[in-house]
């Protein structure tokens, strides 16, 4: 008899247009593509994602096996009072209310799952209505460390912020440990958010990175006079705005590269950057094609928690990475083999010089990349990691 799984989701996984849906999606069809699961999904959705059941249907996910709730996450400064005063986590509270916890009662209640699977902190937040009204396992899959995003955010705030994130993040973490703390399981995405979670807690945990199907590879035209650099990431999401806005400014219009450099992602507009060098092209709903039509991938990452799963994407197209230390975290990479990291301003600066006068150089790193890829990131790689962990869970045997 299949295993029943009931997937909860902070954000609807599909459309998939950023990293943390992909991740998201990854595990969702995992357990689609394995007839000894049977999957449902609880999401909730929010005015940054809505609801699309086409999406879901295009991934192949009967309407029968989703349950999908709206929820208000916009921040209010009642909201912040409330959670002041409740001692809760205002980050975590704005993806709670009486009509998700009820309605998951309700589905726990009707249906006997083997398996409740957390997608982040914030779903995850819902494990005491999950404990009261199942007998399932629990496991939490966890994309990043949050409160170490906001401990980075903290360090970096001045004036009066700094005193209100501190206070945020002091909360966050408390919440974030205790969430840990009543999983059965936990994947990570990076060794380092797994030895960050059990620095905290004493639990069964299984490194989980992002995985790719195998693409088809589109390299460097060996006769192109300029390489061409582009960014793809939801620009919605602070690190992403912060990284790109210091990396055009003090940077990118520096060189005097005549072609622009290309940026795509969901809330961006056409004219956040207001650079003639720069093309910005907005939400693009196919990030793949995207990345293929251009040559070299810069990832000014500053901030930041967890895998960069557009790196991921990019290097299993044969793409060229220059990125910072925290981008390439939890990226079993070697610089100048098969990703090129940069730190400061002169270092992104000559990388992308060099590039330009040798554009073979991106060409292999791109293909030392795929390499890697497919060894350790592929689907296929990493299915034999998934299944014995869940059966281990559920003490089946292997």
């Amino acid at each position: 008899m299949p295993k029943k799984i009931l997937q909860i989701t902070h954000k609807p996984a599909y459309p998939a247009i950023d990293g943390g849906c992909l991740e998201m999606a990854k595990m969702t069809q995992f357990y689609l593509n394995h007839s000894e699961f049977d999957l449902s999904i609880f999401t909730l959705c929010t005015y940054k994602h809505p609801w699309s059941r086409n999406a879901f249907a295009e991934a192949g996910i009967s309407e029968d096996k989703i349950e999908a709730v709206k929820v208000n996450t916009k921040p209010t400064i009642w909201a912040g009072i409330k959670a002041l005063f409740t001692g809760k986590s205002f980050n975590l509270s704005r993806f709670h209310s009486p009509k998700v916890t009820r309605k998951l009662a309700e589905i726990l209640q009707q249906n006997e799952f083997d398996v409740i699977q957390f997608e982040s902190i914030f779903s995850a937040q819902l494990w005491e209505i999950a404990k009261t009204n199942s007998n399932a396992k629990l496991i939490l899959n966890a994309p990043n460390i949050e409160h170490e995003l906001w401990e980075q955010y903290t360090k970096a705030a001045k004036g009066v912020k700094k005193p209100i994130f501190k206070f945020l993040t002091k909360k966050l973490k408390s919440e974030e440990i205790k969430i840990w703390k009543e999983m059965d399981a936990i994947f990570c995405i990076t060794p380092e958010v797994e030895q960050s979670i059990v620095s905290f807690v004493p639990i069964q945990t299984k490194v989980l990175p992002f995985f790719v199907e195998n693409t088809n590879l589109n390299f460097v035209d060996k006769n192109k006079k300029e390489l061409s650099f582009f960014h793809i990431g939801a620009m919605d999401w602070k690190p992403n705005k912060e990284g790109v806005t210091w990396f055009i400014h003090q940077i990118w219009n520096d060189l005097s590269c005549s072609s622009p450099l290309h940026l795509a992602g969901k809330g961006m507009g056409k004219t956040l950057f207001l650079s003639k060098k720069v093309k910005e092209h907005g939400f693009v709903s196919d990030a793949k094609s995207f990345m293929q039509e251009h040559d070299v991938m810069v990832v000014p990452l500053l901030n930041g928690s967890g895998m960069r799963i557009k790196i991921i994407e990019a290097m299993s197209l044969g793409k060229c990475v220059i990125s910072t230390a925290i981008g390439a975290e939890g990226i079993a990479s070697t610089p100048n083999k098969n990703i090129i990291i940069a730190n400061t301003t002169d270092e992104f600066k000559r990388a992308i010089l060099e590039l330009n006068s040798n554009p073979d150089i991106a060409n292999k790193i791109g293909q030392n990349a795929k390499l890697l890829i497919d060894e350790k990131y592929s689907a296929s790689a990493l299915e034999k990691e998934i299944l014995p962990f869940i059966n281990s869970i559920l003490n089946l045997e292997k």
